[in-house]
């Protein structure tokens, strides 16, 4: 298929946005060694150690969006099970409350860690032009990294989504424990 000079540029410069936006996705979330293998481009993974700030933020806070399906208590003690103290986690459960509540103040804030997704409403405050709250934490630069808890393929804040995803992050060093 042969294509106009100008078509190549435009579409080079297509291409070069979606791989950069990709890239800067993989990189809040941690996630640039699996980004670059996935593109078959292995040999520019990063050999370098994580700047002192990133291991010092490891202590962060938690912060938990979702509609209620199960009581705090249950959610707070589900994390404690997984060593990380009751102090580092933050809820902000409830229709209401996720209306409202101003998720602008998670940027570039480093006391949050990990931004946890469960079902919540798209129309919500802040969320400027993108279709929802969690596309916008997940699209812009300077938020926690984000995980969306799911349970059978949908957003739901469970014991057992909790435990893994916090397992997980506290085994692959993302997360300190005490």
């Amino acid at each position: 298929m042969a294509i106009s000079k100008e078509r190549f540029s435009s579409l080079a410069a297509d291409v070069q946005r979606s791989v950069y936006q990709d890239l800067e996705i993989a990189w809040k979330n941690n996630r640039i060694a699996d980004y670059l293998k996935s593109i078959g481009q292995s040999d520019l993974i990063p050999q370098e150690e994580a700047p002192y700030w990133d291991d010092a933020c490891k202590n962060g806070k938690i912060i938990i969006f979702g509609e209620q399906t199960l009581k705090e208590r249950d959610i707070i003690a589900t994390i404690e099970s997984e060593h990380i103290s009751r102090d580092r986690i933050e809820l902000c459960i409830g229709y209401d409350k996720l209306q409202k509540y101003h998720y602008r103040n998670l940027r570039y804030n480093n006391n949050y860690r990990l931004i946890l997704i469960g079902a919540m409403p798209h129309s919500a405050e802040g969320k400027a032009h993108f279709s929802s709250i969690i596309s916008m934490l997940e699209n812009t630069d300077g938020y926690a990294k984000v995980i969306r808890l799911c349970s059978n393929a949908q957003l739901k804040i469970t014991k057992t989504s909790l435990r893994k995803v916090i397992h997980g992050e506290v085994e692959n060093g993302y997360l300190a424990v005490a």
